[in-house]
Order: C-alpha cells, then sequence, then structure tokens
C-alpha cells in the first residue's frame, strides 16, 4: 500500500545557536520550523505535534511557535541528534490540525535531524474547523469477511471479530485451512473501519500469496481492540483475560464454525506496538496454541514496562515456536528500537537462532498501518518457511 507524506518545503543549513540558549548535550541540534498561514489572525497560536517525547508525544499542544510577522509562525527547538521524526502543525488541538488542499488532515511530514540543524518551511492554507475531520479512505476490502460482533468475556470490554476467508474457501468444502490470528482487528482489512483510513490490507497481501501458490489457504481472524486496549495488550489482568479469551474462547469458536487445521503448526498469531507485544506473550506462554508469532515494532520496553528484562529472568520454554521481530526507523520506532535489541539479545542468550526466530530492520518505515502492511507479505513468509521445515522434520 502506498505512503502519503505532507507536501513539505524544508531546508538544511547551518543554524548558529540563538544568544541565551540552555545548556544541551553535545549531540543536541537546533530544529527550526517556520510557517506562513495567510489565513490567520496574528494573535493565532500555531503548535507542533509530533513524535519527539519532549512534545508529549503527539499532544496537539506539543510546541509553540510564535508570531514573527508577515503572517508567518517560527520556533527553534533542540533535538537529539541523529533522529528521524514525525510531525504536524495545530492551532493546539486535533480538532483545529492543518488541512491539505482538498480539506483532509495532513499525512504526517517526516524529517531528519542533521548535523548543522535544520529548518522546516511549510505553508498552510486551511485547517479543521472543530468537529469530527472527513476521512480519507485508502484502500479496499478484498475477498470474503465476515463480521461477527458483541464478543464478551469475562474481564473483557465487548468486541467485533472479522474473519476473511481465502479464494476458493466458499467453492470448495473440501478446503481446510490455516489460521492466522491478529489485534486490532478493525485496522486489518477495511480502510472504513480503520483509526485513519488505511488499513494494512491483509486480505490483498494474503488473497496474492494464496493465488500465486506462495503460502497455504489461511483464515485471517481479526479481533477488535477497545478502549482498554493498553491493559489488553500487556502483562496484568487485561492481558491475562484476552489471552484466555484467544485461547479457550475464540479459537474454539472459529474451530467449531469454520474449516480449519488445528495444531500450533497451523496457527499463528501476529501484532503491532502493543499488539507485538501480546503477540510475542502469546508464543511464549500458550505454545501448545501458537507455533508462530509475527512481533512488528513490538512495545517490548515502554512507558515503565521492561518485558525482556523479565523474559531474561526465566526459563525460555522448549516448545515455543518461531518468533518474527522487526521494527522501522522513524518517530516512534526509534524510541522502541532499545528494546528490540533488548529482546533480541536476551533471546539470543537463550540460544534462539535463525531457525527459530527471524528479526528485521526497515529505516525508513513509520509506526503507521501502511508500513505494516507494506511489509506483511515478508512476515508471513518467514514464519510459513519455518512451519514448512517443522513439518519436514515430521516426517
Amino acid at each position: 500500500m502506498p505512503l502519503f507524506f505532507a507536501s513539505i518545503s524544508w531546508l538544511a543549513s547551518a543554524l548558529l545557536m540563538p544568544a541565551g540558549a540552555p545548556c544541551l548535550a553535545p549531540d543536541s541540534v537546533p530544529v527550526t520550523f517556520e510557517v506562513h498561514a495567510p489565513l490567520l489572525s496574528p494573535d493565532s497560536l500555531v503548535w507542533v505535534a509530533g513524535s519527539p517525547s519532549a512534545w508529549g508525544p503527539w499532544k496537539p499542544d506539543g510546541f509553540a511557535l510564535a508570531y514573527s510577522g508577515n503572517h508567518a509562525w517560527t520556533g527553534t527547538t533542540w533535538m537529539q541528534h541523529p533522529q528521524t521524526f514525525e510531525y504536524k502543525f495545530t492551532l493546539g488541538r486535533w480538532e483545529n490540525e492543518a488541512t491539505d488542499d482538498d480539506g483532509y488532515p495532513r499525512a504526517n511530514a517526516v524529517a531528519p535531524t542533521q548535523a548543522g540543524g535544520i529548518m522546516l518551511r511549510d505553508t498552510v492554507a486551511a485547517w479543521l474547523q472543530g468537529g469530527p475531520p472527513p476521512r480519507r479512505l485508502i484502500g479496499q476490502v478484498t475477498g470474503e469477511v465476515a463480521h461477527w460482533p458483541g464478543w464478551s468475556w469475562a474481564g473483557l470490554a465487548d468486541r467485533d471479530v472479522w474473519v476473511w476467508t481465502p479464494p476458493g474457501y466458499a467453492e470448495m468444502p473440501e478446503l481446510f485451512c490455516d489460521v492466522l490470528v491478529m489485534h486490532d482487528g478493525r485496522n486489518v482489512f477495511d480502510p472504513a473501519t480503520s483509526n485513519f483510513g488505511v488499513d494494512w490490507g491483509v486480505d490483498e497481501v494474503m488473497d496474492s500469496l494464496i493465488r500465486s501458490g506462495q503460502t497455504r489457504p489461511t483464515i485471517v481472524v481479526a479481533a477488535d481492540c477497545t478502549d482498554a486496549r493498553a491493559d489488553e495488550y500487556a502483562p496484568g489482568a487485561g492481558g491475562e483475560a484476552y489471552m484466555d479469551w484467544l485461547v479457550n474462547g475464540l479459537l474454539p469458536w472459529i474451530r467449531k464454525h469454520y474449516r480449519v487445521h488445528e495444531g500450533p503448526l497451523h496457527t499463528t498469531v501476529a501484532g503491532a506496538s502493543m499488539g507485538g507485544l501480546i503477540s510475542f506473550m502469546l508464543a511464549e506462554r500458550h505454545p501448545e496454541t501458537f507455533g508462530a508469532a509475527i512481533c512488528m515494532s513490538p512495545a517490548f520496553q515502554y512507558k515503565g514496562l521492561d518485558w525482556p528484562a523479565a523474559v531474561a529472568s526465566r526459563p525460555w520454554p522448549s516448545d515455543v515456536g518461531f518468533i518474527y521481530i522487526d521494527n522501522g526507523g522513524v518517530g516512534l520506532e526509534e524510541v522502541l528500537q532499545p528494546g528490540v535489541e533488548a529482546m533480541v539479545q536476551v533471546l539470543s542468550d537463550k540460544g534462539l537462532g535463525t531457525s527459530n526466530m527471524t528479526v528485521a530492520f526497515f529505516p525508513d518505515a513509520r509506526h503507521f498501518e501502511a508500513d505494516w502492511g507494506a511489509r506483511f507479505g515478508d512476515a508471513h513468509q518467514a514464519t510459513a518457511a519455518a512451519r514448512a521445515r517443522r513439518l519436514a522434520e515430521r516426517h
């Protein structure tokens, strides 16, 4: 799926440290913003929101710009170098963020720091005027997707489930399929239900792989998230209840109502960010159910959580299947990278190698559905190859 970036004009230049600048670490560099907004009055407040932790991250009023005359707002902040960050412009609220020429919220702009500093210039002709923003939908639904609403389980909020069936499933009653379980279900298949109007496109990816004979027929089960996502996809009572529901509630129902192969060699779990974390936990805690886990941009170390340390403190189960871990290099991905590296080191110390673990890095990838979808085919094929090796070993 294509990536869309805000239209910006930016100029790298050697900038002198202004008088009165704070005492900063040697690896800090200046980043200057200059925004031209011809429709705003001089007393308007313009802000930069973005991925740097000093701005929230992603608080709509993260970094304030000051009016500098001639319909321009400017400001200089200092950032650790090197890093690549994402940003948007707002009037202090997400209901008043900058829009493109068609009136839609802009995609995140992306910029790298530079050793001599950097100036980012932009012109904003329009802003959202409050209320829900219009949504530009990118993509479509490919194949057959069944919607099963209103799932309940002890300790969890109710949620919906979507099930994608592969080409030929309805026409071939003898066809039995593998199972791929995914989190954040609203973002998996349909741009109309996704949070940002862009889905992963897993339906397109799997349809192409199956039709070309590159992978086995697979049913994709997409379980939705709730407002309690941060608790349900993490260690603790919420995560325990969510894992219990997947293993003892949802999957038995899927096996009863769909033609699927049973057993860990035919069942994979996949997710990104917190979904990557809970996928890893499911593979470790329930190897009798999940033979592989796809952990994209996993939040192994985030907001006080140190899951690599927890894994290091206990024996690694000998029957855990295949683990796929990857991460990008832009914005929040940079924040998560130390945790990814720490987990990979822990797993390597426990004896995992290329036969049961794949690690990939995508330096230009963002923490975003389109980026995860763009590499999902490679991730799935890594787990499929590992499964094929294990099946061959059994024969």
